[in-house]
Order: structure tokens, then sequence, then C-alpha cells
């Protein structure tokens, strides 16, 4: 698990969490415009970006331990790293240089290719894009800092997912489950490819006389993706044949990506002499 820390200004900031592209060199199966949009609207509001995996469409899982089982000559798999590698710097420049910079970090999905040297992809584009590598799961925690006296912390636990959650709210029970277990205060998962997000809150105690409960608000979100599910047209060769989304019966999703508010806040509790100043920030989602 990767740990990193980023000191926040006091003042509201945005997080957008972005992946499940699967580009693949073809824009009629990635939503390449919108996600262009997507991307440009959060460089000119000043947004944080997190990766959540799948960035390119070039190797699930299987697809590798089969390259790999087949033990092809040197010269194949130049030519294999050569592909992968093309298609890090096509979404880099089609669509994602503009955030260079702009990015907590990037996590690993599923779909990726690991290069002869051992440098994957995801790597490659981490590099691109001047961001840490989040590998599986991530904490991202997010520092606010008023004076010596007070400051408070987000804490984003991220993961790129795994499993089927075609039925509405079985991400969210996925990720209810995870924050039962885990501290945070926003817990993202992509790989679902739907946009949900739910708010839950959680009395905490104030120890400070007279003793209160305050709530804590937690998020948890899906974090959508680019990667088009029903192409009318769309073709395999000269084959009419649709994307795996297609093939597997799924259900279409809204594409797109969430959007995450956070404003730093300490609120008083008690009254009088009793004021005391609780760090209590307002976490908001928007779709």
């Amino acid at each position: 698990m990767e740990m990193y820390t980023y000191s926040m200004p006091l003042k509201e900031i945005k997080v957008m969490p972005v992946g499940d592209i699967q580009w693949a060199g073809d824009s009629s199966h990635t939503a390449l415009r919108m996600l262009k949009d997507h991307i440009q609207w959060g460089v000119d509001n000043g947004v944080w970006f997190i990766g959540m995996g799948d960035y390119i469409d070039h190797f699930s899982p299987s697809n590798r331990a089969t390259i790999r089982a087949a033990k092809l000559y040197d010269t194949a798999m130049d030519g294999i790293d050569q592909l992968a590698r093309s298609r890090v710097k096509e979404i880099y420049e089609k669509a994602l240089a503009p955030s260079k910079g702009r990015w907590l970090g990037l996590l690993e999905g599923h779909h990726f290719h690991e290069y002869r040297t051992g440098e994957t992809s995801d790597m490659e584009l981490c590099e691109l894009l001047e961001a840490p590598h989040l590998g599986s799961c991530a904490y991202v925690r997010l520092h606010f800092s008023k004076d010596s006296r007070e400051s408070g912390d987000v804490l984003i636990w991220a993961h790129h997912g795994t499993g089927a959650g075609q039925m509405a709210g079985a991400v969210l029970r996925k990720l209810q489950t995870v924050a039962g277990r885990w501290p945070g205060d926003i817990f993202l998962m992509g790989h679902a490819h739907t946009k949900e997000s739910t708010i839950i809150d959680r009395p905490a105690p104030v120890w400070n006389k007279p003793y209160r409960l305050v709530h804590r608000s937690l998020v948890l979100a899906c974090t959508g993706g680019f990667l088009k599910g029903y192409v009318v047209g769309s073709r395999s060769g000269k084959v009419p044949r649709g994307t795996y989304v297609e093939q597997g019966m799924m259900p279409p999703v809204a594409l797109g990506g969430q959007l995450i508010k956070i404003e730093p806040r300490w609120t008083k509790v008690g009254s009088g002499t009793h004021n005391n100043r609780v760090w209590l920030p307002d976490i908001r989602v928007e779709s």
C-alpha cells in the first residue's frame, strides 16, 4: 500500500478522480472529446486529479499471462512494448497533457503493459504527468493548516477496484464494507465504470467539556469512466461485433467522472466559556 501526503491551501479544493479510459487508439470506443473537455475543465478550475487505473486498453491480466506463456522472441516483445508506449503517448498528448503536475497520483488498474525493463505503462504515464505511482491501493492525505494550533486532515482511500458490480449500489456496498475497516473521509473505487456516490454520517465524540457528539461525513464514490459500451456500427475487422460490454450483456452506464469539493472548516461547538473549535470539513460530490 502506498501513502502520500500533501499540504493544501486553506480554501476549498476540488479533486477529480479519472480512470477507466482504456484507450486503444480508436476514439470510436473511447469518449475522447468528453475526456479532453473533462480534463480541461479541471485544469481551468484548479482541480487536483487522481488516477483510478485502466488508462490504456493494452492487456488484461489474462492476456498478459497468455503472452508470458507464449515465450515470444525478443523482437516480438519489443514490438509489443513499442505499441504500448505509443498508446501511452497518444492518450497523454490527445487528452491528459494539460493536467501535467496536477495529479495526486495514479493507481494501477487491470489493463496495462509490463515492459521488458520491468516498468509498466502506468508508471510511464506517471512520469509524463509528473505524478507518483500509487500502486494497487493508496492513502492520500490532504493536510490543511490554519496556524500552529489548528490543523486538519482529509484522508482519501483509493483502489482501482475488483469484481462485478452491475446492480445499482453494488460498488457503494463494497466501499461501505471497506469504510468499516479503514479510517478515512473519502473512499474511491473505479473499475465498474458507474458514477455513484453517497454520504454516510458518523457520530464522533468531542472530549472537551461539556462532552458532546458531532457528525463526520464519509464520502463513498465509484468514479466513472470514458469507455463506450454500446457503439452503433461497431466492427471487429469486417465482422459486426460489439465491445466486451455489449458481448457480455452488461448494463450501459453514463460516461464521465466525479467532482469532489472539500472545504476546510473548523466548527464551534458548545457556548460561552465552553466554546470549542472542532475540525469538521465540508465534503461534497457532484457528477
